[in-house]
């Protein structure tokens, strides 16, 4: 297994790929964990309701803290848009409430896309993902800085992207079917359970950002993010920023 340090804290980052290597006593492993890491979310009633996020996902990178327990969690599986466009849809990220801001976001995608066997040449240029939390989005947007990538939905209150609003239309059915879908401001209503799984809007450091969410979103609701890699020459940039493919991933399955 790879050790990481994020600000100055240790972590392992183990895989688990669904169905096989997730057991019973592992998900739950996964469950107690997040539900210490992050008390001020109700993660008990979450995982009461929905254990689909990891069930139906490929694969599963934890992030293990020093006592054996888990601080964070990356799950994604691949879809595939009607046109017959390959997608990655990230279907949960957790940080312990005590790590955000540190290398575990990073390592973790970096971790993951290389187990995942990601190249340049094979990386599914979408990558979606359906958040309440407008710090997440701001993570994301951080990568545009990448040439010829492009993150949906611009926040800045100018009018989306024709062609992305479209697309981001076409990605929600796919994942949210039957849920309204506003692609103006990339809101997909109702589809948060529990609805109140956080005490409140979280915000991030960019105030229009926190405005758009404030704005467009209830307790409930998500906010579909669509990442596009736009070219293999930006995939492997990406790659690269994440550390994919410059160090060992980590090996065996969960930790327990």
């Amino acid at each position: 297994m790879t050790t990481v340090t994020a600000d100055r804290h240790a972590l392992r980052l183990v895989h688990i790929k669904p169905p096989a290597e997730l057991t019973g006593e592992r998900e739950q492993w996964i469950v107690d964990g997040l539900t210490r890491a992050l008390p001020s979310l109700r993660m008990r009633e979450l995982f009461a309701l929905r254990r689909d996020m990891f069930r139906s996902a490929g694969l599963i990178t934890v992030a293990v803290g020093a006592d054996g327990g888990a601080v964070g969690a990356l799950a994604s599986r691949r879809d595939r848009l009607p046109s017959g466009a390959p997608l990655l849809h990230a279907t949960t990220q957790f940080v312990a409430e005590g790590l955000r801001h540190t290398g575990v976001f990073r390592a973790s995608w970096g971790a993951h896309f290389a187990a995942l066997g990601h190249t340049a040449d094979d990386l599914p240029l979408l990558v979606a993902l359906k958040t309440y939390n407008p710090v997440v989005l701001c993570g994301m947007r951080a990568f545009t800085r990448i040439p010829g990538t492009s993150l949906y939905p611009d926040c800045t209150g100018a009018p989306q992207d024709g062609a992305h609003a479209e697309r981001a239309a076409r990605i929600a059915e796919l994942l949210a079917p039957g849920h309204p879908f506003d692609p103006a401001t990339g809101v997909i209503s109702g589809i948060g359970i529990p609805t109140d799984l956080y005490p409140g809007l979280p915000r991030c450091r960019d105030a229009a950002v926190n405005a758009h969410f404030a704005r467009a979103t209830r307790p409930g609701d998500r906010v579909l993010c669509v990442f596009d890699v736009g070219t293999r020459a930006a995939a492997a940039a990406l790659l690269r920023a994440f550390g994919a493919g410059t160090a060992p991933a980590p090996t065996g399955g969960a930790a327990r």
